[in-house]
């Protein structure tokens, strides 16, 4: 953590201070939590009161809150998002240690920039790229022929297999498998025979995939995730989907093979997703909804439930279902 004055967050992050620029800040809390070296926030109108009772020495707020006369406040009317960029400051991530740890295998004809860091235990195959800036995680394993671009963080035991590349800025967190065979398999002869998966991943830049995650290589081509795309912890991306730009996927989701979901769409925790569905551009999947083989989900209303269907629809439907089961409890 790095100490910071009041004064200097403001001038950090553009905003208009009122109170003493000199409050010193420490580390961020809840508002509940916070006490006089604390930096908080207040989302919404609905939270004055739990900031007026607050003890946090400075807040980041509308100027629509007015607070106790001697409250130390960086006015904001996205105090969400410049709480997430003070959290940057204030939590700076450690300094870049250029080099390779003795520990650390690196074979012939692999191509490492001299300001990348590779931490204990890391495995870098024949001709894989580690762009500048990279840090690759103790333990991590870069496979043949796969490109990490620069200023990447790949965190501990993540699994990067053959020729699969990751663009720039992006992340990805422990226990992540980029490149695994997708789930080929064909019925002959009385027995299940692997259909070879030759293709490969390609992951944008500043894209961020969560611990746990396995995003399965193109049985032909790629499987494609788009720049700024963020997938959370477990979540499964099938052989030959194609991710746009900005997508947004919650914990727990899967998609089976070809899915193809647009730009700027978001999708609830524990979705699952059939076979070659389409999900268009700005959609929204609510969480636990499933989507059936070949389905398109247009963008507009939110989509709920299984199979999935408009968000009012879904509402009406459960509200009839309720009126029906008291009807039979009283007959």
């Amino acid at each position: 953590m790095a100490a910071i004055t009041a004064g200097e967050l403001a001038a950090a992050l553009k905003l208009t201070l009122r109170g003493d620029p000199q409050t010193p800040l420490e580390a961020a809390a809840t508002l509940e939590e916070a006490g006089p070296r604390h930096l908080s926030f207040i989302a919404a109108p609905k939270y004055f009161p739990a900031a007026d009772r607050s003890q946090a020495g400075c807040l980041i707020a509308p100027p629509a809150w007015g607070g106790a006369d001697a409250r130390t406040v960086l006015e904001s009317e996205t105090p969400r998002a410049h709480f997430a960029a003070a959290l940057a400051v204030l939590y700076p991530p450690d300094e870049l240690q250029p080099g390779i740890h003795p520990s650390a295998v690196i074979e012939t004809g692999a191509h490492i920039d001299p300001s990348a860091e590779i931490a204990p235990g890391a495995v870098i195959r024949a001709g894989a790229f580690i762009g500048a800036r990279t840090r690759i995680g103790a333990g991590a394993f870069i496979g043949r022929g796969a490109r990490v671009g620069e200023d990447c963080v790949l965190y501990q035991r993540v699994t990067v297999y053959d020729r699969v590349s990751i663009g720039a800025r992006s992340v990805v967190h422990s226990g992540a498998v980029l490149g695994a065979d997708g789930f080929g398999f064909e019925m002959a002869a009385g027995a299940y025979r692997k259909v070879p998966q030759v293709g490969t991943v390609e992951i944008g830049a500043d894209v961020e995939i969560g611990a746990n995650t396995c995003i399965d290589r193109a049985t032909l081509g790629a499987t494609v995730i788009g720049d700024g795309t963020k997938l959370d912890n477990l979540v499964h991306i099938a052989h030959n989907c194609r991710i746009g730009r900005q997508v947004v996927i919650a914990a727990q989701t899967g998609l089976a093979g070809g899915v193809t979901i647009g730009d700027f769409a978001v999708i609830g925790g524990q979705v699952g997703v059939g076979d070659k569905a389409r999900i268009e551009a700005r959609a929204v999947v609510g969480s636990g909804a499933g989507i059936l083989t070949s389905k398109i989900v247009r963008a507009g209303e939110p989509v709920w439930g299984t199979p999935a269907r408009p968000l009012k629809q879904y509402l009406n439907q459960l509200a009839a279902l309720a009126r029906l089961g008291k009807r039979r409890g009283g007959g």
